[in-house]
């Protein structure tokens, strides 16, 4: 067994059956590991053998996903944190500094052949570039990390060290990655900025040129397009980074 302390560093916007009831959901965790696996070049069976799957023969998951001692405030804020009023859309969320501990189970003799390093590179991905929850494409659910047991993986200690460890994780990948250079005091001020990305103006003026290069950072009106453009908030010693990542 593995065990990961997390911290969230922007809100988490997850929640089950409850619309006022925020919730950190193995399944939740488990849907992003398999989006890292396809992205770093998973395939099918692999993916099967590694989560298990129903379709063409049942075959259970080898790999469990718990979470526990989640502790942390909730809060109405913002999903859309670079508009006001209404227009912001706020939702119930587990506040910055909400704390759980993620743990990762082998089970049925665990993985065998090329699956347990396939698996790890997954891992590893969504921990230095993935994130959790509603709007997490636009920074929401960014957090930190720390192993709570034996584990070869620990938190990059400087911003060159992040770099040179997402470089080398997505080297020769379809995925395409940029630390951006600006520094902002608090993580919220980064949020807003990469909230503020998608749709082109507000007035619609320009509309026309969004339209001829196919809404590149994404369409939230009429035929709604989802974004490839994905970031992900970063914190060390303090200091808070945007990760880019298409």
């Amino acid at each position: 067994m593995t065990k990961f302390d997390i911290k969230f560093i922007t809100p988490l916007f997850s929640r089950g059956s409850y619309d006022n009831q925020p919730e950190i959901r193995p399944s939740s965790i488990r849907g992003q590991l398999h989006w890292w696996f396809r992205a770093l070049g998973g395939k099918h069976r692999e993916e099967k053998d590694i989560f298990g799957g129903i379709h063409g023969g049942a075959i259970a998951s080898r790999i469990i996903i718990r979470v526990g001692n989640i502790n942390g405030e909730e809060n109405k804020l913002a999903t859309l944190p670079h508009k006001t009023g209404g227009k912001a859309a706020p939702k119930v969320a587990f506040i910055p500094g909400t704390q759980f501990e993620l743990h990762v189970l082998p089970r049925l003799g665990g993985l065998s052949s090329s699956l347990p390093c396939k698996f790890d590179r997954a891992f590893e991905a969504w921990l230095l570039l993935g994130s959790l929850g509603l709007r997490s494409t636009r920074g929401a659910g960014s957090f930190k990390w720390q192993p709570s047991t034996n584990s070869e993986l620990v938190y990059p200690e400087t911003f060159e060290q992040y770099d040179a460890r997402c470089q080398k994780l997505l080297h020769h990948e379809p995925l395409k990655y940029a630390l951006l250079q600006d520094v902002y005091e608090d993580s919220e001020k980064a949020r807003k900025v990469v909230s503020d990305t998608l749709g082109g103006r507000d007035d619609r003026q320009g509309e026309n040129d969004l339209q001829r290069l196919n809404h590149p950072l994404g369409r939230a009106f009429g035929q709604r397009k989802t974004s490839p453009l994905r970031f992900r908030i970063v914190e060390i010693d303090g200091q808070f980074r945007i990760a880019a990542l298409w």
